[in-house]
């Protein structure tokens, strides 16, 4: 009996331990033509509360095309770990919507171009902390 007991208490201790680690959310973001691994978090954020700049594109047709942000780690000012104000990015013209996007600073060149829109949608923020050790793209 007791070691019946014994291995039920350590199934416990172990999926306690297994679980949170399996439920974080591996991703990635671009942030400065650089590819960033991030992770779901649980965090309540409340509406209009975000303060890093995130982009999500609504129409793009490029399958390599991720969100991007302006800040990661490392960034010399404004980086707040991944407190998301979100953006949705859309292409004016369809033809462009395979274009990869992979900064901030080419996205507002886009929209100030006139080639996509940026819309605050303040209900989507969100906190997802973005790691460090950034790859490369290509």
């Amino acid at each position: 009996m007791r070691r019946l007991l014994a291995l039920a208490s350590a199934l416990v201790v172990l999926a306690s331990i297994a679980g949170p680690v399996a439920a974080r959310d591996f991703g990635a973001v671009y942030v400065d033509d650089l590819r960033y691994r991030v992770f779901g978090n649980a965090a309540n954020v409340p509406d209009g509360t975000g303060t890093d700049p995130f982009a999500k594109f609504t129409n793009s047709t490029n399958t390599s095309q991720l969100g991007v942000a302006e800040f990661a780690p490392g960034s010399p000012t404004g980086h707040h770990g991944g407190r998301w104000a979100v953006y949705r990015a859309t292409w004016v013209d369809p033809a462009d919507a395979s274009t990869l996007i992979t900064s901030w600073d080419s996205l507002v060149a886009h929209a100030d171009a006139g080639d996509l829109t940026l819309v605050r949608d303040e209900a989507a923020d969100f906190r997802c902390p973005v790691l460090g050790d950034p790859e490369p793209i290509g």
